[in-house]
């Protein structure tokens, strides 16, 4: 089954980027409107991420999983559903040139009607949320319910 693969360059230091990628309040301020997240000290834990009012169809979507590794300024895995099974989604950061390179991988959705779908649709939002997260983090620009604050 295909993965989802995104990169980017993001031009602050790799514990910003962490920071942000593994604190609610982190992904509050750039992509999510109510997460909760609990990392626990050997680096598991659980997320649960919600979007209130998304999409043309002002709807509310809930979703979460396991974290299955914290690496601080490293990696952070976690598990979701947004298909007919759970996905693992890796973030690596690394190191470049002036700031950090976040490298996004997704996998384990099946080849069903409904995986393929919602892997459509990450593929998509995965590179959308990347750029979301580099604007956020450079210029401290959001764009949440259509308006850039």
């Amino acid at each position: 089954m295909p993965e989802i693969n995104h990169k980017t360059y993001i031009k602050v230091p790799l514990e910003d980027v962490y920071r942000t990628i593994s604190t609610a309040q982190g992904w509050n301020a750039w992509f999510t409107d109510d997460t909760s997240l609990e990392i626990n000290p050997d680096g598991t834990g659980e997320i649960r991420m919600r979007w209130l009012n998304f999409g043309s169809e002002n709807v509310t979507i809930e979703d979460g999983g396991e974290i299955l590794e914290a690496i601080p300024n490293q990696k952070f895995v976690f598990q979701w559903s947004p298909g007919e099974q759970s996905s693992t989604v890796t973030i690596k950061l690394e190191p470049y040139k002036d700031g950090t390179l976040v490298d996004l991988n997704e996998s384990g959705y099946s080849n069903s009607e409904k995986d393929l779908s919602a892997c459509i649709g990450c593929a998509a939002g995965w590179g959308e949320a990347l750029t979301l997260l580099k604007v956020y983090l450079e210029h401290g620009i959001v764009y949440k319910q259509d308006l850039i604050l």
